[in-house]
């Protein structure tokens, strides 16, 4: 009597299980870097926007009056208010209206500006924030 070899049943199937298990990693690994890159790119459009408007205080700055620019610049006065409402109106920083991320300006005697402006996405816990420090002469 002929004995016949064992045979293998199942490998093919077996392999292309594997095979189907890396490729869901893969995918899911893009995925998660594609999240990332999403989030990445919104807290870039946040920084450029915080610098544009810090860009905009110290350019009104640069045309008015060095001698009055406490006055007029630093947190809590006039022309600060309407700077600070327009960045609330805009939108253009989420989470800029709420009290402890709202933006300061420091000018010191020697008329160097900082400008701080923060902001908080919905989903974050920690506020970003933005520094800008010029000095005007």
């Amino acid at each position: 009597m002929k004995t016949r070899p064992a045979r293998q049943s199942g490998a093919t199937l077996l392999e292309v299980l594997v095979a189907l298990l890396i490729f869901a990693f893969g995918v899911l690994g893009l995925l998660g870097m594609q999240a990332v890159a999403i989030k990445l790119t919104a807290d870039a459009k946040y920084r450029a926007e915080a610098s544009a408007f810090a860009d905009q205080l110290i350019s009104q700055m640069w045309a008015d009056d060095r001698a009055t620019l406490a006055s007029h610049y630093q947190t809590g006065m006039d022309k600060y208010n309407a700077w600070k409402d327009q960045i609330i109106a805009s939108g253009g920083l989420p989470g800029a209206s709420l009290p402890t991320n709202a933006p300061t300006v420091t000018i010191s005697p020697e008329n160097v500006v900082t400008i701080t402006l923060r902001w908080q996405a919905p989903d974050e816990k920690a506020p970003h924030q933005h520094v800008v420090v010029a000095r005007l002469n």
